[in-house]
């Protein structure tokens, strides 16, 4: 019984270790060489994030996109809906936008979605920038050729 006990126990630590820590960034493959030649020619993307799975998915692909040697001049993220529930400076993924946004790596909120969710901007992670509508902010990077991905 204690056996058993003691299995379990490990077995549940290894799945919240393995569940909570770990990124994919560190197992994504590098890029081929076509994704990388196709790529050359942009260094500016832009990702709609409507969850907050995706402000973390668009992290791990700027971070294949840089240890895969491609350019990367601007990767901006604009959140939008619920993406923005758990987005102060005090929660998680307010901690994790203020560690990961480093001039290259951006996120833009959407006014919107924080007066809907009862968001105060002064609450928000420093690194992070609000914009008045998240659809206007895409059309804005889309007119100033950003290579654009909607979840």
């Amino acid at each position: 019984m204690l056996l058993n006990l003691k299995n379990i126990l490990a077995a549940i630590a290894l799945l919240v270790l393995l569940g909570g820590t770990t990124t994919f960034a560190q197992s994504l493959p590098p890029l081929t060489a076509q994704e990388k030649a196709d790529l050359q020619q942009h260094q500016h993307y832009a990702f709609l994030a409507k969850e907050e799975r995706h402000i973390k998915g668009a992290w791990e692909t700027y971070q294949q996109l840089k240890n895969s040697g491609v350019p990367v001049r601007q990767f901006e993220v604009v959140a939008i809906g619920n993406a923005v529930k758990n987005i102060t400076a005090e929660q998680e993924l307010g901690r994790f936008i203020q560690e990961k946004s480093d001039g290259a790596f951006s996120i833009m909120i959407c006014q919107i979605a924080l007066d809907r969710h009862h968001i105060n901007k002064q609450n928000l992670p420093k690194a992070a920038g609000v914009v008045s509508n998240g659809y206007i902010r895409l059309y804005q990077l889309q007119a100033k050729n950003y290579l654009l991905i909607q979840p």
